[in-house]
């Protein structure tokens, strides 16, 4: 391997990790205006590979076309313990943002990543013309099914910008061997919290009993006080009726820092949210009208969390969250008593310096190992066998290979 540099972030780190059954780890990220896979090596005598995922599609479709976000799932295995990885990127134009998606790939085979197939999703809720600034797009990691969700300022440069959420509607297809983008939809989603309220946290999940429909936890402050709420993507029972949505509380009422779902092998979703030191937890069968979170731990490291992250490997549920100060927390229990804070390790500092952080728990070994942006560039966490937290930085290849 030659010309090898250490791996540095783009300016606004992003940063996904997932590592298939069978398969090698697979680290995603933006890279001058293009989204980039880099696959582990799978011997030490070897290098990592990288390539360039959406450069010849969208300099196709938009020969000045920038990536600026992206998001991406591993999804739940399926009976035969094979498992899609499915991508969404916005691309820039020099006049608004643009969606693709590539779904369904292969996650354990790699050959899919030499062309991927994208496909547009122009934007169909509003006029012809009508640009958007998409602020941040999610994919969730069902196994049933791929549900996306973005949120946009609609108009940006025009007299009354706003902000709305959308579900994108990919169709009733839940197999590659059936297109699911036939007409993909835009459908805004709407959720009766106050109108001036700050959204600043969102993530995709399921509620048990939630009919096969993802939904969003959203984390909101506004004139109401905080507010957290539950909402499916549509009716289940009726999609052209009003969505119904359900208020989460944390004792005290408590804003909300930090909030991640935890997607579990039926498909539905633990909830763990941080707020003011304390971290709580949401069953998938307790989030109802009015469900109280479940305070599991509380140390001073979990105060004011920028983002938060839940894995689940093997027999153990992990949570990790990277705080202001760019420390990265860690915490883990047996999956059987996540209910029980006695289960959990108390929360230590593992990393200090970060930037962005992707959790990508070895599924071979069960160890925990998070990637992550720091100072110094890009570097692997791990900690084999529970013993010494290791790091060891990663060295990508500057061109396609």
């Amino acid at each position: 391997m030659q010309n090898d540099f250490p791996a540095q972030p783009p300016p606004d780190p992003r940063l996904s990790a997932h590592q298939p059954a069978g398969g090698a780890v697979l680290l995603l990220f933006l890279a001058r205006g293009s989204l980039c896979l880099a696959t582990a090596p799978s011997s030490p005598s070897q290098g990592w590979q990288r390539r360039d995922l959406g450069g010849v599609r969208i300099r196709r479709d938009l020969p000045y076309g920038v990536c600026t976000d992206f998001a991406s799932a591993l999804s739940v295995p399926a009976a035969d313990g094979s498992q899609a990885l499915h991508l969404a990127l916005v691309v820039n134009d020099g006049q608004g943002d643009h969606l693709y998606l590539s779904l369904w790939n292969p996650a354990a085979d790699p050959a899919w990543s030499t062309a991927p197939a994208w496909i547009a999703c122009p934007f169909d809720a509003g006029a012809s013309r009508t640009r958007l600034a998409i602020t941040r797009v999610q994919i969730g990691d069902a196994g049933d099914r791929p549900f996306i969700v973005a949120e946009a300022v609609v108009d940006p440069q025009g007299a009354a910008p706003r902000r709305a959420r959308y579900a994108i509607d990919i169709g009733r297809a839940t197999a590659p061997t059936v297109s699911p983008l036939l007409a993909p939809r835009w459908i805004e989603h709407k959720l009766p919290i106050d109108g001036q309220a700050e959204v600043y946290a969102c993530c995709l999940g399921r509620s048990r009993g939630g009919w096969d429909v993802d939904g969003v936890y959203l984390a909101a402050s506004g004139s109401d006080g905080a507010q957290l709420l539950y909402a499916p993507l549509y009716n289940p029972f009726n999609p052209m009726q009003p969505r119904w949505s359900r208020r989460l509380e944390l004792p005290g009422q408590l804003a909300v820092d930090a909030i991640a779902p935890c997607r579990n092998a039926d498909n539905t979703s633990d909830l763990y949210v941080s707020a003011q030191g304390g971290l709580y937890y949401f069953s998938a069968s307790n989030q109802f009208e009015g469900a109280q979170g479940l305070l599991i731990g509380q140390a001073p490291v979990f105060a004011d969390l920028r983002s938060l992250c839940a894995v689940a490997v093997g027999k153990r549920v992990t949570v990790w969250g990277l705080n202001r100060a760019g420390q990265v927390i860690q915490t883990s229990a047996p999956g059987v008593y996540v209910a029980d804070p006695a289960a959990w390790t108390a929360p230590r500092v593992v990393l200090s310096n970060a930037q962005a952080i992707a959790p990508c728990p070895d599924v071979e070994t069960d160890a925990d190992t998070c990637f992550a942006y720091t100072n110094n560039g890009l570097v692997k966490l791990t900690r084999p066998d529970y013993g010494r937290w290791m790091t060891q930085a990663i060295v990508l290849p500057p061109h396609d290979m």
